[in-house]
């Protein structure tokens, strides 16, 4: 499974259980153990991406870390400010880049699907159950 897919489906089973409020237990219980199971790939995409804003980023006084647009006022002149931003755009572009790159990676995720019968009549929206479609077996 293409880790960009895991994300995504991270993010639309989060939505459903938060938002379908007539979910049957069973189902609910059986996505929380789907999440768990997205569990260390988003912790492991979370790292990298950690990582590459440190690598590309700047830290602030404040102790703050990312990769933070300039502001025109702090320069003291368009020169000056110019090449910042030619800096953040091409440090965006390069983070941009190395996180795409992991996210269109193939990994051998091991996910228990949900049965049609099972899921089908258990309280879940339509719009729901075709963002989880690939997630659901005949």
């Amino acid at each position: 499974m293409i880790v960009r897919d895991i994300l995504d489906y991270n993010q639309k089973i989060k939505l459903i259980i938060d938002n379908a409020k007539d979910v049957n237990a069973l189902v609910k219980f059986k996505l929380l153990g789907m999440l768990k199971q997205f569990e260390p790939v988003i912790a492991n995409f979370e790292t990298v991406r950690n990582e590459k804003i440190l690598k590309y980023g700047t830290t602030t006084e404040d102790g703050r870390t990312g990769i933070f647009e300039p502001k025109k006022g702090d320069y003291e002149n368009d020169d000056d400010y110019n090449k910042a931003m030619d800096d953040y755009f091409d440090s965006i572009k390069k983070l941009n880049d190395d996180l795409n790159e992991v996210a269109e990676s193939d990994i051998d995720i091991e996910i228990t699907k949900f049965k049609y019968t099972d899921i089908i009549d258990a309280g879940i929206s339509s719009d729901y159950l075709v963002a989880i479609y690939d997630l659901i077996e005949e």
